[in-house]
């Protein structure tokens, strides 16, 4: 076994060092033999990427589009209430707004609780009682009873996002982080599109009230996947000293991937006070990225499902650019040209995962927040002027492609820029401002378009332009840096243990 001695607090080889960031798996396994003490990092180089990551990133993945279809039924929905209830302009502003904000709350508050007591547990409540308020949200009697149930389910609805990005990225080694966070983000903008498609398929036969139930019910299976086949993150294990249990995870997805760990296998445990820590953020260190990070992704995602929820209204009414005239707020029905419309646009959201993968890691992280920002806020200012239909609908193509393209390159970022310790809570205060971003443009896009037209054009232009000018601030890039290279800030007393 590898000789350990103590050395101002950290255990650390005493044999010839070793870099087990570029050794291969087998090199690895045979220097090590039957008996070994390794850090999380080189064990999960041994067992790789296999069939335990893609069973648990299909799984997160699931979770992310169930979670997603739920939330873009209230775009769909919106005009329909408005019939059904007599809504004013007021309510219909209210409901996205309130609901968003409940969003950004329920992110806040869970990332600081997964980081203190697990991905797996939080996420589990998070999933099971969104399903229940988005089901009971289907009955309400009147707009008050929707209002609050929107509300509640919105609470539970804002963490899931937050917490299987960096849940999916710790499953699986450093060099691969990005394929568990793309293949979320994949799932929950293919979600998008295929609601846009359902809704042109079924809305009009069915009624919003049971589209709302059956988009919610595929969250029970999401449910009874994570409880009894998703393990915790065993990073977030390692990280708060929980030894034994760390130890069956990574047992589990070794066997999963017919990968054989040695017989008498000791990993080293920090523990960390650190867990959770909002202040963390904002040391020398990180601060300029948290606060740029949130700037982007405030307008980034205010753009993002302004878009959302803008464009059914403005199919259904004839929006016409700035130049048009402020359409009258009555009773309009969904079209089935407008929802087809619609899901070109959303398909935007699938194209854009491709895109802003394939440019993040051939191109860098910096340079391509740079090239969509600005290519988004170009293509916003063909807004200004009245197209035809089909040319509207290409514009919007286009914004939505360069700022879902803009949202991918963040989401990679984001884990590469906290430790495992406070990472969660970096994600979720960051995600957090995005979600305060999707409740100003969602809720504030409808009463400016009754206003006028051309604040709408307006919202979008310059808050555009505010990215494009956050993005340009960005230095730092982070496509080569090992997650792991920033392990060292969690690191409390070390210790380890046989099994």
């Amino acid at each position: 076994m590898m000789e350990l001695k103590e050395d101002k607090g950290k255990l650390v080889d005493n044999t010839e060092h070793q870099d087990y960031g570029t050794t291969s798996a087998d090199a690895l396994i045979g220097d090590t033999g039957d008996d070994a003490t390794l850090t999380l990092d080189e064990i999960y180089l041994i067992i790789g990427v296999g069939r335990a990551q893609w069973l648990y990133w299909t799984i997160i993945g699931a979770i992310c589009y169930f979670e997603a279809s739920n939330m873009v039924v209230i775009s769909t929905i919106l005009p329909l209430l408005r019939c059904e209830w007599d809504l004013d302009i007021y309510w219909e502003t209210s409901i996205p707004l309130a609901g968003f904000l409940f969003s950004a709350i329920g992110s806040a508050i869970s990332s600081k609780l997964s980081d203190m007591y697990g991905r797996k547990r939080i996420l589990s409540y998070c999933i099971f009682f969104l399903f229940i308020f988005a089901v009971a949200s289907s009955f309400s009697p009147n707009e008050v009873y929707f209002l609050v149930l929107r509300c509640l389910a919105g609470l539970f609805e804002g963490p899931i996002f937050t917490i299987c990005i960096p849940y999916s990225v710790e499953l699986g080694k450093s060099s691969r982080r990005e394929t568990g966070a793309v293949f979320c983000v994949l799932c929950y903008n293919m979600s998008i599109f295929m609601g846009a498609v359902v809704a042109a398929l079924i809305l009009n036969i069915v009624g919003w009230r049971w589209f709302n139930v059956i988009m919610a019910c595929p969250l029970v299976l999401s449910f009874l996947a994570l409880r009894f086949i998703l393990p915790e993150s065993p990073r977030y294990l390692v990280v708060s000293g929980q030894k034994d249990q760390a130890l069956v995870e990574i047992k589990k997805m070794a066997k999963i991937n017919g990968v054989a760990l040695p017989v008498f296998l000791d990993v080293v445990v920090h523990e960390t006070p650190d867990l959770g820590s909002i202040s963390a953020l904002f040391r020398k260190e990180h601060r300029k990225e948290t606060v740029l990070l949130s700037i982007m992704m405030f307008t980034n995602l205010l753009v993002v499902f302004a878009v959302i929820m803008f464009v059914p209204l403005a199919l259904y009414s004839g929006f016409c650019g700035g130049r048009g005239e402020v359409p009258p707020h009555e009773c309009v029905e969904a079209e089935t040209e407008s929802l087809v419309l619609l899901s070109i646009i959303t398909f935007a959201s699938v194209v854009a995962v491709f895109i802003g993968l394939a440019s993040a890691v051939k191109l860098g992280r910096s340079i391509s927040f740079k090239i969509f920002a600005t290519s988004g806020f170009i293509a916003s200012l063909f807004l200004f002027k009245c197209f035809s239909t089909m040319t509207t609908v290409v514009i919007f193509f286009i914004i939505k492609l360069c700022v879902t393209s803009f949202n991918i390159v963040s989401i990679i970022v984001l884990p590469e820029i906290y430790p495992t310790c406070y990472r969660n809570m970096g994600v979720g205060l960051v995600n957090g401002m995005g979600k305060v971003g999707i409740m100003v443009g969602s809720g504030v896009v409808y009463a400016l378009y009754y206003y006028s037209p051309l604040a709408v054009v307006f919202l979008f232009s310059g808050t555009l332009l505010v990215s494009t000018l956050a993005s340009w601030g960005w230095g730092k890039e982070t496509k080569s840096v090992d997650i792991t290279d920033v392990r060292t800030e969690c690191q409390g007393e070390d210790s380890s243990v046989d099994r």
